[in-house]
């Protein structure tokens, strides 16, 4: 008795965690989150962003800012990281930027 009880209630649990999934992908940023966390777009993304770490590193290796140690660096771990995280960043780009005029227009009077 105790048993079917629990079950049920265990039933209940999973059928609530899959419509609070489903919920979550109708919206636009549930939806873009469902997609970009796919294998294949994420690791789109870690090679664009090795490919433009590289171009910016040798770039500036050749303007005379920094050392050849950088190349390396920025292929394997600046570039890849940081074009992911403005990825992740992309939606709530309109928030910060309505965030931070409001800050600017309760300066400014």
């Amino acid at each position: 008795m105790i048993e079917e009880q629990l079950y049920v209630v265990e039933e209940k649990d999973d059928i609530s965690d899959r419509k609070a999934k489903i919920e979550s992908k109708r919206t636009f940023m549930g939806k873009y989150y469902a997609h970009l966390l796919h294998k294949g777009p994420m690791e789109g993304l870690l090679i664009a962003g090795a490919i433009l770490g590289l171009m910016v590193s040798v770039y500036l290796m050749f303007g005379g800012g920094i050392s050849w140690w950088w190349i390396p660096l920025s292929i394997v771990f600046i570039g890849p990281i940081g074009l992911v995280f403005f990825a992740l960043i992309l939606p709530f780009i309109p928030y910060i930027l309505y965030g931070i005029l409001i800050i600017i227009l309760e300066m400014m009077s």
